[in-house]
């Protein structure tokens, strides 16, 4: 495989003519997904397929989830966003889902005991992230698909490397673009600041 496909000079060809830009033999790529991993592809294919521009993200975890049989869905989130976590966990459970539910602050042990930078200093007590805690919790109450919420980055990372099943993610992060990462290339402010204005590149 070819890699470094960012900044592909072959006009994406895998995508526009489904052809290898590299020889490759079809056997090996396929060999890389184990029976479980098919079935994710096929139920991931049906929601892309049959849902296409018709659903919002919420909507395709839920469907996937229901492609793929599960019962349990856990959703691992961040206080930032609690009160829209109690909507995510309302559709997941009125779409007959088990819905288990973990914030990042759980445990409430404060920064100070691992020497954490405060995000407000003059803080007494500012609790940690918990991630790793937040996906033991899941684990230990049968999670089938782990569902990532705006969890901070690098949090994000611990928690989806401790699930024990696959983990998709309904919401990232941006509090400086109203959880909206993508606005930073759609932005011509934020372009020119980053230098990835046209007359930049």
């Amino acid at each position: 495989m070819l890699g470094d496909c960012a900044n592909c000079n072959a006009n994406h060809m895998c995508f526009q003519k489904g052809r290898s830009c590299v020889p490759v033999e079809q056997a090996q790529v396929l060999s890389l997904y184990d029976k479980e991993e098919r079935k994710i592809m096929k139920a991931a294919a049906y929601v892309e397929a049959t849902y296409y521009m018709k659903y919002t993200r919420l909507q395709e975890t839920a469907a996937f989830a229901k492609k793929m049989g599960y019962k349990t869905i856990g959703l691992g989130f961040c206080m930032g966003i609690r009160d829209e976590a109690k909507l995510f966990a309302k559709f997941f459970a009125d779409q007959g889902f088990e819905v288990q539910s973990v914030c990042c602050k759980n445990c409430g042990i404060g920064k100070d005991v691992l020497h954490l930078k405060k995000v407000n200093p003059a803080n007494e007590v500012e609790p940690m992230c918990n991630p790793k805690a937040q996906a033991q919790y899941l684990n230990e109450h049968g999670t089938e698909l782990f569902v990532s919420a705006g969890l901070c980055v690098g949090h994000d990372a611990l928690f989806s490397k401790a699930c024990h099943g696959p983990v998709t993610t309904l919401v990232v992060k941006d509090r400086v673009l109203g959880n909206n990462p993508m606005a930073v290339v759609y932005s011509g402010y934020w372009k020119k600041k980053l230098g990835l204005a046209e007359q930049d590149l």
